[in-house]
């Protein structure tokens, strides 16, 4: 029993045991009891409405003095206000540090109620946006008008980032990065990427300038190699040499070809080409014809070593950039050969599954690392040297493979095991004619 409910039943024994016998002295038991019981209920009142004027004046200073259960209640009370008021300081020292936080970044983040209306913004927020104190509790579309960030703030579930023009600040481009919290609200992040992108625009113009410069020396380098290995007087240590430097320098013409038509690519995907919208401007290409042309020039190559099935509908046919399909396809089917040993089984599979074609290359070959795949279609990334020490790649060609089928409006997935094969899926929307 806590010590305030003992000492006030104490207190309550002590005045009936009092008035009991005082009252019995006088021969006015009854009405004796009575008189105390009532001055005991009247002081418990009055501390009772002095607990409730210190509570409704917020429990300021000192709590008023009493013994027994309401002394006790009082001292728990002031207990509690001295935690909450430790808390409240607590919580103001971690805003005040989180706003500190904020405003130290170089990020815009905004906070938008259910209603899409703004709440809260950084400095960065108000610099990238233009934003002003009076645009708080307006609607975010209302500020920015772009029909793709208008179906992007109304996602559901928001799903990845998109890019955008600066609407206040002409040749600056933003990155917006939404996320669900708390009571339905949205965080919206908001990164200047402007640097980073013109540095990816000289980074792929350079690629391709240097690429095509490179092609008329290797191309004048080969020829004189060519009329070299041709002379008689040729000893075996100088046609060996010949021949490495040849080979040599097929790789380079390789390797200038692959980064030429990689910045093809990429400067594509970077003026918005590609994707779904291009497709509507080409013909059918027939899959059958396609993968048939394909597969002879990769029994070819095999030279017999491999064993190449073909399953495809002949009616099957994609209305996509004929030269990137065919860049794709051909990759894949070349790599499978190229990258498997004598006796491999290299299969081509075309589904038509939930309004997609599905163009799957397989094999039953050495297999590829789960650990590596994610970087399979990195610019320079070589796999596992089982797979790729013979072949004399270079590195590229799984980063053509997926800036081709993006640029046909597809999705590129590998499935592989350590020497369970792997498996290239091409997926692509069928289109309505």
């Amino acid at each position: 029993m806590r010590p305030g409910m003992s000492t006030e039943i104490w207190r309550i024994v002590l005045v009936g045991l009092f008035t009991l016998f005082f009252g019995w002295s006088l021969g006015y038991t009854f009405e004796v009891i009575f008189i105390g019981v009532g001055c005991y209920l009247l002081w418990t009142f009055s501390i009772i409405s002095k607990l409730f004027d210190w509570i409704d004046k917020g429990m300021r200073g000192i709590p008023p003095d009493a013994g027994g259960v309401w002394g006790e209640i009082s001292d728990t009370l002031n207990r509690q206000r001295r935690r909450h008021r430790r808390a409240l300081e607590k919580m103001r020292h971690t805003i005040k540090r989180v706003t500190r936080v904020t405003e130290a970044l170089e990020e815009g983040v905004l906070v938008l109620r259910s209603d899409l209306t703004l709440d809260w913004w950084n400095s960065s927020a108000k610099r990238l946006l233009g934003l002003r104190s009076s645009d708080r509790g307006s609607a975010i579309i209302n500020l920015i008008r772009d029909p793709e960030f208008v179906s992007y703030i109304h996602q559901p579930e928001f799903i990845g980032s998109i890019q955008m023009p600066s609407s206040s600040q002409e040749g600056r481009l933003l990155l917006f990065t939404a996320s669900h919290f708390g009571d339905n609200e949205i965080v919206l992040v908001i990164a200047d990427i402007t640097r980073m992108n013109n540095l990816e625009t000289v980074r792929k113009e350079f690629v391709g300038n240097i690429s095509h410069e490179l092609r008329t020396p290797l191309t004048v380098i080969r020829g004189y190699i060519e009329t070299l290995q041709d002379l008689p007087s040729n000893t075996a240590i100088a046609d060996r040499a010949f021949k490495q430097m040849a080979t040599q320098v097929s790789r380079m013409q390789s390797l200038a070809d692959d980064l030429i038509l990689l910045s093809r690519f990429e400067g594509a995907e970077y003026e918005g080409d590609g994707g779904s919208d291009a497709q509507q401007s080409y013909p059918s290409t027939n899959l059958f014809n396609l993968l048939s042309e394909i597969m002879v020039e990769a029994e070819q190559l095999s030279g017999g070593r491999h064993s190449l099935e073909l399953d495809c509908c002949e009616a099957i046919s994609l209305s996509v950039e004929p030269s990137s399909l065919r860049s794709a396809l051909g990759n894949l089917v070349f790599n499978a050969v190229r990258h498997n040993p004598q006796g491999a089984t290299i299969s081509i599979s075309v589904t038509e599954p939930n309004a997609a074609v599905s163009i799957a290359i397989a094999d039953d070959g050495v297999g590829i690392d789960p650990l590596e795949i994610p970087r399979l279609t990195e610019r320079f990334y070589r796999g596992d040297n089982s797979r790729n020490s013979d072949t004399g790649g270079s590195g590229l060609g799984l980063a053509i493979v997926k800036h081709a089928v993006t640029s046909c409006g597809g999705e590129l997935q590998i499935n592989s095991r350590l020497g369970q094969g792997a498996v290239f899926i091409c997926s692509f929307p069928t289109k309505t004619d």
